[in-house]
């Protein structure tokens, strides 16, 4: 039983870690960064189907530069750092 607890909680946490990574961000972003964001819908499909990965996207497409990239990837592995670390806690 607590191994489908730890499977729900992680599923959970991947898809509401990276939504509120990349709202938290858009919020701090200049008008035309923000223009090159996802619109609602694709936003919401990306998040769910890609998870952690769709952090270095989202980055890359709204600075298009390497320091963009390097921001993905730095909250892609923190992100999947806390997701390891709550399904060693839920064992």
């Amino acid at each position: 039983m607590s191994e489908l607890i730890a499977l729900i909680a992680q599923t959970v946490a991947g898809i509401v870690l990276p939504a509120y990574i990349v709202k938290r961000d858009e919020r701090h972003l200049a008008p035309e960064r923000f223009a090159r964001g996802w619109p609602f819908a694709t936003f919401w499909c990306s998040v769910v189907t890609f998870g952690v990965f769709c952090l270095p996207i989202h980055f890359w497409r709204t600075r298009r530069s390497l320091i963009g990239l390097g921001l993905g990837l730095f909250w892609a592995l923190a992100t999947t750092v806390v997701l390891a670390g709550l399904g060693l806690v839920a064992r």
